[in-house]
């Protein structure tokens, strides 16, 4: 059985997708609507941690500011 690759250009997407992928800032949400874990991005701007529920897509947005928290994990009902 053959491989399907569907990338424009697999070699040089590959490393630069996944040096991309780490820098990028996340929590980790697990949402208890349909009991799934997921990672929300921080946004465009940097103001919020913003995602949705994979499943049933339910809106999370978690605000950046001073006097907030070092959690990096949360539960959302």
């Amino acid at each position: 059985m053959g491989k399907l690759d569907l990338s424009s250009n697999p070699s040089s997407n590959k490393t630069t997708q996944n040096n991309d992928e780490m820098k990028r800032r996340f929590v980790g949400v697990r949402f208890n609507c349909c009991c799934v874990y997921w990672r929300i991005y921080v946004n465009s701007s940097g103001t919020a941690y913003e995602g949705r529920c994979p499943k049933c897509g339910k809106s999370v947005r978690l605000k950046v500011g001073s006097g907030g928290t070092d959690n990096r994990f949360f539960d959302v009902y």
